[in-house]
């Protein structure tokens, strides 16, 4: 993805916003919101065209202020007749810092509540997608370049705003390429408007299916433009699939750990029923059972995949947390900063060169020279290091726990503990969970394996899943200086947690040793001797208490989530689904990884590219093994 460069905003002679790049204004001088309602909706015919339907999707090109989501917003809330779930997607190469978008959003009071709500939870000026669930409405905001967005969005529109800046200021916005890419993400029957009535869009859209029509404009522009898709792009991408049609709001959920207790809450949130079946006697057991965990996302010069996902992954777990404590819940994670120390001196140098070519501002990270490093953490370091401010450390049995309350608090949703899954079977249109004695646990026609390490025995492909044992030491906090901050380098250190003071963890590819051992302290205390000798010294392995768990890991380090099956085979019966394989990241992952495995099973837009999408798709590991065999 391209360095973000936030938008401008300054004031036409009238007082009509204008952006300073573009030499434009973002809307009539008539009025905004007198816009966004007659050409976008109007154009479109909303609200009526929404009317009757469980979902419906808009799509607009260039977000701006964000008057025509609030616009939508607004007409969907007063409409007794309105779907349940409205998914708002816009794509925005330049958007506006959080503070700038609360102050122009001042001036449109009409809005209110809803311009508050969404100043609120604006994302901060960084590549990739975010998603914001305000209840029914979805925000799902793609910080991209156009035709690089559109190119890596999943999702298939019912209507499509094309707003962007004038094709003459803008072109852009407006090519023939990037007008057939918008109609490949739109369904059959679906509608366009634009307040443009160029000639050039006019013969680009009617060249990709679009029957065009002028209609009367708004304010001082005498005509505008609106069309329906009659002549479907054809394309293979995942926008123009569907969603299953599953007979009722029912999935069995193996396993109740983080993976599992993200799914459940997500699939709740759109009305699903939840059987969540646990070996375990309890909840949060395996790698989910450990005290804390740090939260923080990967830095990478080439903003590889891994990187990108990470960002994402952490900056969604954010949102979701900050909306959880807004709800009055007890938090169940701190936000102290994350100190990630270079692995030696000079090592640094990348990390700058990745800050400055990406362009990540302050307030997600910056570098920072070793004695402000020790200022930050609170104790003595001997490297500089990243600051992510917004960093922290969770606590994974207090987040599944919260996770499963969500879940459990809908009707007929329950938690089966202390059964192992020992198969699943397809009967009747319904995946059974079945147990050792033969005996039918439960039966639904949507299964999902979040069964850790035990998912690669139950999947019908195969999933290269190694676990590594992983051992954390809890170090009393009572006389010795504690962090104010994560640190991480080669292992980590938390602030203190309930009294003590979390730092590991050993990385055991061969152990099967459930218990803490003497020889992993011993580990955890040398590592954490390089992050911070002060706290290190004089503590006896031999005295420390711990905690241990199990990560699943996959061969690329990266998640499971998704369908589980051949590619290849079209006749496979639908339902069957996988998320996990989170390794040493799952308090990061749990978040956004829960609303992909939602989304993906509703048929509802994605709230990653569609590169990610594929990156962690547990058929991922099949194509990989018939390319290479077609090459040999």
């Amino acid at each position: 993805m391209s360095r973000l460069e936030p938008a401008i905003v300054t004031c036409a002679p009238d007082g009509t916003p204008l952006s300073e790049r573009y030499g434009d204004v973002y809307h009539s001088a008539d009025s905004g919101p007198g816009q966004a309602r007659h050409v976008f909706l109007g154009g479109n015919g909303l609200p009526g065209r929404w009317r009757g339907r469980d979902a419906f999707v808009v799509l607009e090109t260039g977000f701006g202020l964000g008057l025509n989501f609030l616009a939508t917003w607004d007409a969907w809330r007063r409409d007794g007749s309105r779907p349940g779930r409205l998914d708002y997607i816009a794509i925005e190469k330049h958007p506006l810092a959080r503070d700038d978008l609360a102050t122009v959003l001042a001036r449109y009071p009409e809005f209110g509540d809803l311009a508050r709500r969404l100043a609120e939870r604006w994302p901060s000026p960084l590549p990739g997608t975010h998603r914001r669930d305000f209840g029914g409405v979805v925000l799902t905001v793609v910080f991209d370049d156009i035709a690089s967005a559109l190119a890596r969005l999943s999702a298939a529109a019912d209507a499509v705003y094309l707003d962007g800046f004038a094709p003459a200021r803008n072109p852009d916005m407006w090519t023939p390429a990037v007008l057939r890419t918008v109609a490949r993400r739109m369904r059959t029957g679906a509608t366009c408007a634009t307040w443009s009535t160029a000639r050039a869009v006019r013969d680009a859209l009617s060249e990709a299916g679009v029957a065009c029509e002028l209609r009367p404009g708004f304010g001082h522009k005498r005509e505008m433009l609106a069309g329906t898709l009659v002549r479907s792009a054809r394309s293979r991408h995942p926008a123009t699939r569907t969603r299953e049609p599953y007979p009722e709001q029912h999935a069995i959920i193996v396993g109740a750990g983080l993976a599992g207790a993200s799914a459940a809450a997500s699939l709740a949130a759109r009305g699903w029923r939840t059987t969540i079946i646990e070996a375990a006697s309890a909840p949060a057991t395996g790698a989910s059972s450990l005290w804390a965990g740090s939260v923080h996302p990967l830095i990478a010069r080439d903003d590889s995949r891994l990187a990108r996902l990470s960002r994402a992954a952490f900056l969604h777990a954010l949102d979701a947390w900050r909306e959880r404590e807004r709800e009055g819940h007890t938090a169940a994670w701190r936000r102290c900063g994350v100190l990630q120390l270079a692995r030696r001196p000079g090592n640094e140098s990348g990390w700058r060169a990745a800050i400055e070519s990406l362009g990540f501002p302050p307030e997600f990270v910056r570098l920072v020279e070793q004695p402000e490093a020790c200022a930050l953490s609170g104790i003595e370091v001997g490297r500089p290091g990243l600051w992510f401010p917004e960093g922290g450390y969770a606590c994974a049995p207090r987040v599944v726990r919260a996770w499963l309350d969500a879940a459990l608090a809908h009707p007929g949703s329950r938690l089966v503990a202390s059964t192992r899954v020992e198969r699943i079977e397809r009967a009747h249109d319904l995946w059974n969970a079945i147990d050792a004695s033969g005996a039918t646990i439960a039966a639904a026609p949507v299964v999902v394996l979040a069964n850790a390490n035990d998912l690669a025995r139950m999947s019908p492909v195969a999933l290269p899943l190694r676990s590594v044992r992983g051992q954390v030491t809890y170090v009393p906090s009572d006389d010795r200086p504690a962090p104010r901050s994560v640190v991480i380098g080669n292992g980590y250190v938390l602030p203190p947690v309930d009294g003590r003071i979390v730092t590991g963890s050993s990385y055991d590819l061969e152990s099967a040793e459930p218990a803490p051992t003497v020889e992993a302290h011993a580990g955890n205390l040398a590592r954490l001797g390089e992050l911070a000798p002060a706290l290190a010294a004089g503590l006896d392995p031999r005295t420390l208490d711990g905690g241990v768990g199990f990560r699943a890991v996959a061969s690329d380090r990266m998640p499971i989530v998704g369908a589980l099956g051949d590619p290849a085979n079209t006749d496979q019966p639908p339902g069957r689904y996988a998320i996990g394989a989170f390794a040493s990241r799952g308090l990061t992952w749990a978040a956004l990884m829960g609303e992909f495995l939602a989304s993906t099973i509703e048929g509802d837009p994605l709230p990653i590219e569609s590169d990610l999408a594929e990156a962690i798709d547990p058929a991922r590991f099949v194509r990989r093994a018939r390319r290479r065999a077609g090459g040999q």
